[in-house]
């Protein structure tokens, strides 16, 4: 009779299936308790945590180079877009205020993106002494067309989880965006 222990030999107390189920990012071996599908560590969830911020810069990076921007031009072009959404049109000291730029390098800014076709200087409806900043259609057309995919895969991915799930992740990201925010 074998041992169990020797190579090549499963124990009793682990099957087929058990020690062939491994999650994504699971750092658990399954040698002693079984890899369950739903049974994830907190140490498991950091690191899909990890994996997904790693694949959403990789993204950002993929996008700048797309546009042919750089990652402040980035930001500046959803900051310009997030605010006319909320029925704002953006000035440049408030793209200077919200990106943490000083007034000149948020005028080469505005200037470049002016420059290139991403948005446009005109006169702020609400203060003729200010020039508001206005994101052309051709803009909203390619920041569309460049993440609208992902935007619906991602969607997917959160209307897939039951009202449970949903919930337990709102606590989870919330926990953590209070942890980090304690940090000095």
């Amino acid at each position: 009779m074998s041992h169990p222990d020797e190579p090549g030999q499963r124990s009793p107390v682990s099957s087929d299936a058990e020690s062939e189920t491994e999650l994504p990012g699971s750092t658990s071996s399954g040698y002693w308790y079984a890899d369950l599908p739903d049974a994830i560590s907190s140490i498991d969830l950091l690191n899909l945590l990890r994996e997904y911020r790693d694949a959403k810069r990789e993204m950002r990076v993929r996008t700048r180079e797309s546009m042919r921007m750089g990652e402040t031009d980035l930001v500046a072009l959803r900051f310009l877009v997030r605010e006319r959404a909320a029925g704002r049109m953006a000035r440049q000291r408030d793209l200077a205020e919200a990106l943490g730029l000083t007034a000149p390098s948020v005028s080469a800014l505005v200037d470049r993106l002016s420059r290139d076709g991403y948005i446009r200087r005109v006169p702020h409806p609400d203060d003729r002494r200010s020039v508001g900043i206005e994101v052309l259609l051709a803009t909203d057309d390619e920041i569309h067309k460049t993440l609208s995919r992902m935007h619906s895969d991602m969607l997917e991915a959160a209307e897939n989880l039951t009202e449970e799930e949903r919930n337990g992740a709102a606590k989870f990201l919330r926990g953590l965006i209070t942890a980090v925010s304690r940090v000095e």
